[in-house]
Formats: structure tokens, sequence, C-alpha cells
């Protein structure tokens, strides 16, 4: 039996657990903003009795009835587990429930927890509320026997998202035969490059499943949202992991003779990690820790929708920028050849005006060679005069912040790392290798990456961090563990998230950036333990602008940071302005600007110098602030035929913002631009970037009528930015 909570509950606003009898089936009610949830356990099953996106519990008479389907006829389950070759979807009873605090400030947390009747297995449900319309999943998976079990199969959250019943409503209310109920929006792409590419397609009948399987969440993402045309809702579901994943839609296909749906239109899901099974090897004894599902169910227009999600996200999964480091711009260079010119790039960059320096990749090893090849060797290269303490405290003369690169997971094959120690590498089929990386279930191997992680963020005294992880590695690595042959993934992110909890709770001073060749892990398992990340390594116009505006659709702004110049060619893209637009749109990070001996007068590097300056003092404080961000084209994806890209971020009180016009096809068009975040009630002084136009402007009239932009020429744009007056 699961014992009373200790400490004194602090329950946020807007949030309500219950534990209860709805007839006789144990229930639990999780109401968190206009969001409730509500699960019993029945015929030994926990299931999904019903959703609601307005924020009423239903009656008490009415639940005892829902959710009015069969469990034994769909998958209402509300959760997915396996193990040892047995679905344990049934067969369960409850040994109590309880509340808590949660571990994150401003949010509890229910805790229900069951029983296996056959195997050897309890199950605790934990489900984290903040006070948005979202909740937080997880499950403690114990193994109570005396043998060793294989986990193979698991979905934190499962069940059912919505039914629509023939007996309750009306035929006219349906959609029409040939349309579907339902249409799922994802990131399609799995590919380098590919971040941002969010695209819809109707559910069809039956079974669908995306996933990636290229061993890492990216390059697109577990994160779908899935509209009910029907009613009109919307889910947001996300997984937080890093690894494979999967997500599974069930939409009922059973039709009668006149092909309309004769149960109703029902929908299901699971969503969790991917793998060759077993997924992970339980002890006896031990307790496994799943990743965490994000779910909340809303009705409202898409702006309020991405709004909600970003504030979720604020509030119980991103962690708060460090004091001093909420936003700041960066330039940063990796180590292409021995000298001094480092130093003098930190030099160019202070006088440009960024605020941080980030020294890159190829500052360690015996030898000078390919950034890649001594990965490992963790010291510092001898071609650097005076080493990183050198560059360090040239920034801090400077007035800036001081970062540094790491790849802590890759074995050059050149280090000495990998000479010492060929058993620590990621091996597979008895033997053979699958990449040139640490194999993290290896207690030894896991113990060294956390320490080298540890050490060079403190002897290096780091103002800010940056993680990459450039490997492929598919189905990933094997161990032949207690007669199993497990899966490595998750003990590598056990290892991988534990190493950066303890750099947070230990240095909650450094800012932490996650890259993976560019978004390749930009999921929420990462992105709870690091401050931004990556938006994409090819981050030329106008994929760049197209990829912040889909990638805003899942993370805040403020949490995305954007390499400008990664692409050498990248300035033959657009004109000038058009190309440092983009860096107002995330955190930028300058890839150096150019020639050292170049004349710095010049109107390039004026013109540079002056959207630093205006980030500075006009955009990085809104980005500071948590803006709320207005699609005006939401779905246009990465490769979808549009003519505009334009993106809208506002303060939260709106008493300022800014928008990018983008103009993606040729021709002379006009772009009448509806300014989302202003006050009707206000005047505001409007400026024009191109012409440096300004004007005053009620905050009805740019509501209702807007600015004509007109703009002539394919890869062009315009900045246009209001403040309150």
């Amino acid at each position: 039996m699961v014992k009373k909570h200790g400490k004194k509950l602090k329950r946020p606003s807007n949030t309500e657990i219950s534990f209860h009898k709805s007839g006789n089936r144990e229930t639990a009610r999780y109401v968190s903003s206009t969001t409730v949830c509500e699960e019993a356990l029945q015929q030994t099953r926990w299931i999904g009795l019903y959703w609601s996106a307005s924020g009423q519990v239903q009656r008490e008479n009415v639940a005892t009835s829902l959710p009015g389907l069969n469990p034994s006829e769909f998958p209402l389950h509300a959760f997915d587990l396996e193990i040892d070759g047995q679905d344990l979807r049934n067969c369960w009873e409850s040994t109590g429930s309880k509340e808590r605090n949660g571990e994150r400030p401003g949010t509890r947390e229910a805790l229900v927890e069951l029983r296996h009747l056959i195997r050897p297995v309890t199950v605790r449900i934990i489900t984290r509320l903040d006070g948005t319309p979202f909740l937080a999943r997880h499950l403690e998976i114990i193994n109570t026997g005396k043998a060793p079990a294989a986990l193979s199969r698991v979905s934190p959250w499962s069940g059912l998202l919505w039914t629509w019943g023939t007996s309750t409503h009306h035929w006219g209310e349906m959609p029409q035969e040939t349309e579907s109920p339902f249409s799922l929006g994802f990131f399609d792409g799995l590919s380098w490059g590919s971040e941002g590419n969010f695209r819809w397609e109707d559910l069809p009948a039956g079974s669908r499943r995306i996933e990636g399987s290229n061993g890492q969440s990216g390059f697109g993402n577990p994160f779908v949202i899935v509209r009910n045309r029907v009613t009109g809702e919307t889910a947001i579901i996300s997984l937080a992991w890093s690894g494979n994943w999967y997500a599974e839609f069930w939409n009922d296909p059973y039709r009668d003779l006149s092909n309309r749906p004769s149960r109703g239109i029902n929908l299901t899901f699971r969503m969790g990690p991917e793998g060759a099974a077993p997924l992970r090897v339980i002890e006896p004894g031990e307790t496994v820790i799943t990743p965490e599902t994000h779910l909340g169910i809303l009705h409202c227009g898409e702006d309020e929708m991405v709004a909600s999600w970003h504030n979720h996200l604020r509030v119980s999964v991103i962690p708060p920028r460090p004091k001093g480091k909420e936003l700041y711009s960066i330039a940063g260079r990796v180590v292409e050849e021995p000298g001094k010119w480092i130093l003098k790039e930190i030099e160019i960059a202070a006088e440009m005006g960024t605020q941080a320096f980030m020294v890159d990749a190829g500052w360690y090893g015996d030898e000078f060679s390919g950034w890649w090849d001594c990965a490992g060797d963790w010291r510092v290269g001898n071609w650097l005069p005076g080493g990183l303490a050198a560059c360090r405290e040239l920034c801090h003369k400077r007035g800036m912040l001081f970062g540094l690169w790491m790849e802590p997971e890759r074995m050059g094959p050149k280090s000495k790392l990998l000479k010492e120690h060929p058993e620590w590498l990621l091996r597979t089929d008895n033997g053979r290798e699958v990449a040139q990386m640490l194999d993290l279930a290896n207690p030894e191997a896991a113990a060294f990456l956390k320490n080298e992680v540890v050490r060079v963020i403190r002897e290096h005294k780091l103002d800010f961090f940056k993680i990459d992880y450039n490997i492929r590695i598919n189905e990933g690595g094997q161990h032949n563990r207690q007669g199993f042959i497990e899966n490595e993934a998750w003990r590598h992110y056990e290892t991988l998230y534990g190493t950066f909890d303890q750099v947070r709770r230990e240095m909650p001073e450094v800012a932490l950036e996650c890259c993976a060749s560019g978004g390749g892990r930009n999921d929420l398992g990462m992105m709870s333990r690091f401050h931004y990340a990556c938006e994409s390594d090819l981050s030329m116009f106008p994929r760049s602008i197209r990829a912040i505006n889909g990638l805003t659709l899942f993370l805040p702004p403020e949490s995305l940071c954007y390499y400008h110049n990664h692409i050498s060619h990248a300035h033959q893209k657009t004109d000038l302005d058009t190309h440092l637009r983009v860096t107002l749109f995330a955190q930028p990070i300058f890839v150096g600007f150019g020639a050292q001996d170049a004349d710095r007068s010049t109107p390039y590097f004026e013109k540079t110098k002056r959207y630093i300056k205006l980030a500075k003092e006009f955009t990085a404080p809104i980005l500071a602030s948590k803006p709320v961000v207005y699609h005006h084209t939401p779905d246009i994806g990465l490769y979808a035929p549009a003519d505009w890209c334009v993106l809208e971020y506002a303060a939260q009180d709106r008493s300022r913002g800014y928008a990018g016009v983008f103009k993606l096809t040729n021709g002379r068009s006009e772009y009448r631009l509806c300014p989302r975040g202003v006050d009707v009630s206000a005047t505001y002084k409007v400026t024009l970037d191109n012409h440096n136009l300004f004007m005053r402007l009620s905050g009805q009239d740019l509501l209702l009528h807007g600015i004509p932009v007109e703009l002539d020429a394919a890869f062009t744009s315009e900045l246009v930015m209001y403040e309150r007056e």
C-alpha cells in the first residue's frame, strides 16, 4: 500500500487531483487548467474514461457509464507494457494512490500503484500537473521477482483520445464519408538538415505509424498534433526521449454498408521508445523509470494552442536560464588551424558587439587533425598558445561570456581513449563495431563520460557549454545481459540524462546548449536538461527561416539557437538584410565574420554590427521575456509551395513585438501584415525597416487593416517592429 506523503502539499492553481470510486471502479481524475482526464481500473485494466478540453468534470452518473466501449475490442489501456514477451495490458489490481509535490517548483503529481496478478511486476503511474492544459506522465516499473525481467515494449501513455458515438450525436455532425475525421501533423524528417519540416496528413482508417529510426530522436521529433475535425479539438503529444521512437494511431475502421462508421468515431494512440527488444533488463528489486509523455487536448485556435504548449514547456520542462544569461549573441569558431588566430577572432567578435564567444570543435588532443579524430582526449592541444585559459581571459577582459564545445559520447579514431579502451566501443552482433562512440551500458565508460563532462566545465570555468552528437547508430548496440541481448540505448540515456542532471545541480550558473549535427536531438528528454538547442546545421535561407517557423510550433523561440554563416555560401542565397534578419528569430551564433584582415568599415560589417545592436536593444529583450509566437504561415514546412514565410513574436503584455515578412517566390506582390500581438486600445510606433519608415497606428488599425508590405523579388524581406507609445 502506498503511504501518505509526509510533506505539506503545495498545490498550483488551476489543478485538482482526485482519487475516488466510479461505480465499483478505482478512479483517478486529473484537472489542469481546461484539461480533464479520468482513468479507472476496469476488468483488471487501467483504462482512459474520457478527456475534456473545456474543464468540465463529467457528472457522476455519466462517468460511471464511460467510456462506453469494450476494452477487449478497443485498445483503451492507458499505458502499454510488455515484459518477458507477455503483454501486460490486463490482470492488474490497485495497491494504492496518493498525491505529492512535483520535483519542479509549482507542480504536483498523482501516483497510482498497480500490482500485476500474474507477473512479479509493480507499476507506478506518475502524472504531473502544472496548471497548464498539459499533463506529463512516466512509469516506474519495479521487478518484484527473483529473476531478471526483460522490458520489451512500453508506452508510458496510451489509449483513448476521442470517442464520438453514433447513438449520442447526430449524423449531420459527422464528417463526409470521404473525409477522415482526424488529421495528423508531425515533423517529417529523418535526414540531416530536415529539421522543421512540419506537415499534415489525413489519418486513414485503421493504423498509422510514424517513427524515428536513425538512432536518435531527430531530425524529426517525437512530437505530434492531432486535429479532430468533428469537434474542432486538438491534441498535442510529445515523448521526452532521445533515441529511436514510434507513435501509432488507431482510427476505428469499422463501417456499415453505407460506409459510415458503424461504432462511431474512435481514435486511440500509443507512443514510446523503439528498438530491438529487450529495451531494458530489470534486475530483481530494481526500479526502471520510463521517459515522460506530455499530452493535452485543447479547443482553441492555433495561436492559443501554441502559446499554451510553450507555456507548459516553460513551466515544467525547459529549465530557466541562469541569471544574467537570459539571452545573448554568440560568435563561435571551430579551431581550424594552430596559432593565435582564434584570439584574433575573439577580438573581432568583441568589436562587432557580440556578447559571448565559443571555442568550437578542435581544441583537444595530442595532434592537430580533423576535429573528430582525437575526440575523447579532452585535454587542451598545444597548438592553442595560452590554451583555453587565454581565450577565457580575453573574453572576460572584453566583457564577453566564454563557452566551449564537446562531443562527449564520441571516441575518435586517433584518440588515446580508443587505443587504451577498445572495450568501451559500442558494438553489436557479438563484437561488430556500431559506431565510434562510447558504450554507456558499460559502467566504466559511463563513469568516464560523466567525470569528463563535469571536469571540463569546472576546469575551464565555463559560462556556457555546448554538447554535440554527430553519430548515427540506427538500431544501436547490444549487450548479453543475464541471458538477454539487451539494447544499449536505454542505459545510454540513463547515463547522459544523469550527467546533465548533475551538471545543473552542481553548476546552475552554466548555460547549456544541445546540438546533434544541428537539431538531431531536440526532444523533451534533452530539452528538460538544456536551456536551448540548435535549429539546424543546414542554416541557409530560405530553409533557415522556414525551419524556425516550423520548429516554433514545438519549441519556444528563446530555446532555439541559429548558426549564422555556418554554411560558407549562405551569404549568396539572399540579400544581406534578409540574411541577417533571420538572426533576430532565435539566439544567434555567428560562425565568424569573414576574413580577419577585411576592412571592417565596409557596409557588410557596418550592417552586421547594426543587426547585432538591434537584437541587443529591441528583439533579444522580447525573446528573453518568453514571447507569444504568431504563425502567419504555419503549414509551409520546408518544401511545400509557398509565396511567403511570415513569423511574429510579441511581448506577453502586448507592449511591443516584431514580424519578419520573407518573400519566397519571384514577381511583384503585396503581403498585408496584420500584427496579432497588439492591444487594440493602444497606439503604436511602427517601423518598416527597409526604408527606415515610421508611422503611428492604433492597435485596432494594425489588427483589422494591417500594413501592406511590397516585395518584388524572391528571397527578400521586410522587418516590421512595433512599440506601444
